[in-house]
């Protein structure tokens, strides 16, 4: 699990959040223990503050990031919030009471459950306000991805798209040419127009969409695949797998996000006159996917600096999209060209 950090800027802002509200308690003597008044509250007020502080970033760092990452349910995450309160609010008052009792010693010292209710209503706050601070941090921080991927633009396979031809025209030509193909019994040809077809179409449908389901993005890797088995022939010792694992139904990324490197394995890891293959298997655990490539090496030179720009806008959108909630590993050798890719759902 990745745990929240902040930067500079919120640092300096909760700075001055925290020592605002308690210069302000201190001003409007804003004290739950009432034999605590005047200069008598500023220690107390002082020690409540660091109580709220405690609650408040222990929920935000780690107790609510468990629960919207469903390490932990709405019932254990409630009780946590109930045990913390008790606690914390139960230390607060007791620090107030031994304060009171040796500051005002003329007087008679009585606890009261108006000031406990009130000390634990106060810490309940703060644990609210951590949560709906973090929700709405979130959804800036999607916000802000959702823009930079728009303005950016990847230079990824939807550049096609901006060209003078109509996609869509080109999808319709294709589908005619398949029914050309069907007519005339040439099966070759048709089930390439059929896959060229389905990744047509899957490009059309996600040009504007900046996630789709896992499912979508499997299909078309799929058609992919079925497209360059084409230039292969049954006499060929090649062997290429796919396989997946999990419910691949409940994830969801950003389209293209998997193709460079299937795409880099035909490029460098098919070679007509040499054993070769390709394995590629997709994992899906709970939040988490995992993506692994293994193909063999083979010395091809060609179109090095294409695949390397590929590469390179693969990882900048990683960067991007999932900040640290990623992890990409490339290992290659003399003999085999490994690719593991771990990513968290969005």
């Amino acid at each position: 699990m990745r745990y929240k950090t902040l930067n500079s800027i919120e640092i300096l802002v909760h700075a001055f959040c925290w020592i605002s509200f308690t210069i302000l308690l201190i001003h409007f003597n804003a004290m739950s223990f009432h034999y605590l008044q005047g200069d008598l509250m500023d220690l107390p007020v002082l020690f409540g503050t660091f109580i709220n502080i405690i609650l408040f970033y222990f929920n935000f760092f780690y107790l609510f990031p468990r629960y919207k990452s469903k390490k932990i349910n709405i019932i254990v995450y409630s009780l946590w919030i109930i045990v913390l309160v008790i606690i914390f609010s139960v230390i607060e008052n007791s620090f107030d009471y031994l304060y009171a009792v040796f500051r005002t010693k003329d007087n008679v010292i009585t606890l009261q459950v108006g000031e406990l209710l009130f000390t634990s209503f106060l810490n309940l706050f703060f644990i609210l306000v951590s949560v709906l601070y973090s929700i709405i941090r979130d959804w800036l921080k999607m916000e802000v991805i959702k823009r930079k991927l728009t303005e950016e633009n990847l230079k990824l396979e939807l550049n096609f798209l901006k060209s003078q031809i109509s996609p869509h025209f080109l999808f319709n030509s294709l589908n005619n040419l398949y029914s050309i193909a069907i007519k005339n019994d040439d099966e070759e040809t048709a089930s390439g127009l059929s896959k060229l077809s389905t990744m047509m179409r899957f490009m059309l449908d996600t040009s504007d969409k900046t996630i789709v389901k896992l499912n979508e993005e499997i299909e078309y890797l799929k058609s992919y695949i079925e497209m360059q088995k084409l230039r292969f022939l049954e006499s060929d010792d090649i062997n290429i797998s796919f396989n997946t694992i999990g419910n691949t139904n409940i994830f969801n990324l950003p389209p293209f996000l998997l193709i460079n490197f299937i795409e880099n394995a035909f490029k460098h890891g098919i070679d007509y006159k040499k054993p070769s293959k390709i394995d590629i298997m997709l994992a899906v655990d709970k939040n988490k996917l995992l993506f692994k490539v293994e193909n063999t090496i083979h010395q091809i030179k060609k179109n090095e600096d294409n695949s390397k720009l590929g590469l390179d806008n693969v990882k900048k959108r990683l960067d991007l999209i999932y900040g640290t909630d990623y992890s990409l590993s490339i290992n290659p050798t003399s003999e085999k060209h490994l690719v593991e890719l771990t990513i968290k759902s969005l």
